[in-house]
């Protein structure tokens, strides 16, 4: 069976997956902080171990719960529940 590839070209794929690896983690670290600053989270007092803590709450929520977020509903619009029930007068 012939080789295909030289260990040396694969090393060097991988070095290049894993530098394209961190240039993505680099960018949507910087994408984070910026919608964090946005949101004013950097003019609360809060430790880091707090902070990740709630990270880690909402990774969760969106995991386990991804299926069960719902959309708010907009304002002034009328959920089709049950109709109330119809009160009988001759009865009371």
């Amino acid at each position: 069976m012939a080789r295909t590839k030289s260990r040396q070209a694969l090393v060097k794929e991988i070095e290049a997956a894993q530098a394209k690896l961190k240039a993505h983690d680099k960018a949507e670290a910087e994408r984070l902080g910026t919608l964090a600053m946005k949101c004013g989270i950097g003019g609360i007092d809060i430790s880091d171990e707090e902070l990740t803590r709630e990270f880690q709450a909402i990774v969760t929520r969106f995991r386990e719960g991804a299926s069960k977020v719902e959309e708010p509903a907009p304002e002034g619009s009328r959920s089709a529940g049950k109709a109330p029930e119809a009160v009988d007068d001759e009865a009371a």
